[in-house]
């Protein structure tokens, strides 16, 4: 059912107009619903609140609404009818419908309201009857990214004649990302699109640091977005609610130290790796913050591809990396990716390293794609490109 907002309330309790009670409904409107959410005025300046409203066995239980987490909406909840406990639907956060408090010790708490029923009319006290309260804190990797990542977006978007941190003449800070998944513990073995990798590291000097994923913890999205876009938050709450979660190093290295990440992977089955697909829908939380926030956490930052494989569909997984990371905001310079495959009827795939390594055309080509990620690189920074570009579109808003 829809949202029913209570602006003016009727008090059929002696009329007496100073009652915080307010109307909401008759019973036999919540005869077939479980949960509903009301909108109601408190009696200072009319502030609206909103409230979760519960049907229990014909007994009406009343919280706020708004999860202390990320908001989000109890009355669209899970019911446990028997412990009278709410889960919210957004990230399984818990509260008593009763009391409004976590049903272990020590959590958080939602704002509780007391109910009464007069002639079939159900009531809701506006002044909570126990305040609810935040005591679950994020730890302290998690907290130190939120606040350096928003210190980092007001100080590119308050200050239009910021300096440089780096000498713009100079080779920018490049990340090197690695998403082969070969298990280095049970038996080594080279990587084609490792070893690419590595060669675009020594071959331009630069300061680098290369992430290889299968060395990092960090679990699978669990698809919050699909319930809600506003619950597919940055940092990605699976890194708030688990501590030894490592996407937290790979958020801070591309948003915050790279110029230009370099993104290698082998084809597996004409598609990038899983490791890379298991780290880009973590990062989905990146480019929502664009959609619901119009906050932009990439800036003045380029991407190029390196796509090896045994078999052919070099053309297909450059396309699918260039439109995510083209969406997270990543510009590209001339030559964006460089991909290098034996064919279909390769199989002989153990000799796969060994042609790649000997092969001329592919190291030109690395130097082609790095060379203009490089130049790219300094061209954004130095004309503050996605600064421009975000000024003229707010200024248009």
């Amino acid at each position: 059912m829809g949202v029913k907002r209570i602006d003016n309330y009727k008090d059929d309790d002696n009329n007496n107009k100073s009652s915080t009670f307010r109307y909401l409904c008759t019973i036999e409107e919540l005869s077939a619903v479980k949960s509903r959410q009301f909108i109601v005025s408190n009696d200072k300046g009319g502030k609206k609140i909103q409230i979760a409203v519960f049907n229990v066995d014909g007994k009406y239980y009343c919280v706020s609404n708004k999860c202390q987490h990320q908001g989000g909406p109890l009355s669209k909840g899970i019911l446990d009818e028997k412990k009278k406990v709410v889960t919210c639907p957004w990230h399984g956060w818990k509260y008593s419908i009763i009391n409004g408090k976590a049903p272990h010790e020590g959590g958080d708490s939602v704002d509780s309201f007391e109910t009464k029923v007069i002639e079939d009319k159900l009531y809701v006290n506006s002044i909570p009857t126990n305040v609810g309260k935040r005591v679950t804190q994020p730890h302290k990797e998690y907290s130190d990214l939120q606040n350096s990542v928003r210190e980092y977006l007001n100080h590119m978007d308050k200050d239009s004649r910021l300096q440089l941190s780096r000498d713009t003449k100079k080779n920018p800070r490049i990340l090197g990302i690695s998403t082969t998944n070969s298990n280095d513990k049970i038996a080594p073995r080279k990587s084609t699109s490792e070893d690419a990798l590595n060669y675009a590291k020594h071959e331009f000097g630069a300061e680098t640091k290369v992430i290889k994923l299968r060395d990092l913890h960090f679990k699978h999205c669990e698809g919050y977005y699909s319930k809600n876009a506003n619950a597919c938050i940055f940092p990605c709450s699976i890194s708030e609610m688990d501590k030894d979660d490592q996407m937290i190093e790979i958020y801070q290295k591309v948003i915050l130290w790279a110029d230009v990440v370099i993104i290698a992977t082998p084809i597996r089955w004409g598609n990038a790796s899983s490791l890379y697909y298991q780290m880009v829908q973590r990062m989905n939380c990146v480019q929502n913050l664009s959609i619901t926030n119009e906050r932009y956490l990439i800036r003045d930052k380029v991407a190029a591809f390196i796509i090896t494989g045994g078999q052919d569909n070099v053309q297909h997984v450059a396309g699918e990396l260039l439109t995510f990371w083209s969406q997270l905001g990543f510009v590209f310079g001339k030559f964006p990716f460089v991909g290098w495959t034996r064919g279909w009827y390769a199989e002989d795939t153990e000799n796969n390293f060994d042609k790649m390594k000997g092969n001329e055309h592919m190291r030109q080509d690395i130097i082609k794609t790095l060379s203009a990620a490089v130049e790219m690189s300094r061209l954004v920074k130095q004309n503050r490109y996605d600064e421009s570009v975000l000024k003229r579109v707010s200024t248009r808003l």
